[in-house]
């Protein structure tokens, strides 16, 4: 089964789990039907699948069965709804993806971590975008047997741009499917990293 198709089905097998705190939740809209979040603490993370290019080329396996395996994508955001169609956002995602692949030794990974500011607005009372600037930490990182080795590579410009559709939207709750894209700009190697993944994100407010 295609990790994509995977991440649809996941969000369809939670949907029955909330659908019953949708109608319980989902009171107090404002005018055009945005949910009434003003002043109330905007939690939440989101896991992701897709790819990573360096340099404007996609990164690659040496050892892989699949040269370009799929990158995996881990985000977590904490902020404050400014108004029923805003919030301000901390933002740290890391993106991962396997560029060495030993099942003696373990696999060797090239992560992309950022940290950064961002903006998140309601479109319509469903659909977000999303916009963030902040650091970035390019890293090696060699799995052993109690853990692993991190190679730091470099530090950098991080920016983020993504865009969400909620499909259980609740005024305490919202279950997404979100498109998410990362550049890394790092000068002293004279270097960008792209991060691109389509994710399931759980978000609460």
């Amino acid at each position: 089964m295609k990790p994509i198709k995977s991440l649809l089905i996941l969000a369809l097998v939670l949907a029955p789990a909330v659908a019953s705190a949708q109608g319980y939740y989902a009171r107090g809209p404002v005018e055009g039907g945005f949910h009434n979040r003003t002043g109330r603490l905007s939690l939440g993370f989101s896991l992701g699948l897709g790819f990573m290019n360096e340099g404007g080329s996609r990164v690659q396996c040496d050892n892989c069965s699949n040269p370009t395996p799929l990158a995996g994508e881990l985000n977590f955001h904490v902020g404050l709804m400014m108004s029923p169609r805003f919030a301000l956002l901390f933002e740290a995602q890391g993106d991962v993806q396997t560029i060495h692949s030993d099942q003696l030794n373990g696999d060797t990974t090239l992560t992309q971590g950022a940290a950064m500011i961002a903006g998140q607005y309601w479109v319509t009372p469903i659909v977000w975008i999303k916009g963030g600037v902040g650091l970035a930490h390019l890293s090696i990182d060699q799995a052993v047997w109690n853990g692993s080795v991190s190679q730091p590579v470099s530090d950098g410009i991080a920016l983020m741009g993504a865009v969400g559709v909620e499909l259980l939207s609740a005024r305490f709750f919202a279950l997404d499917l979100q498109g998410r894209l990362i550049e890394g700009s790092y000068d002293s190697i004279s270097d960008r990293v792209t991060a691109g993944t389509i994710g399931i994100g759980l978000n609460w407010y």
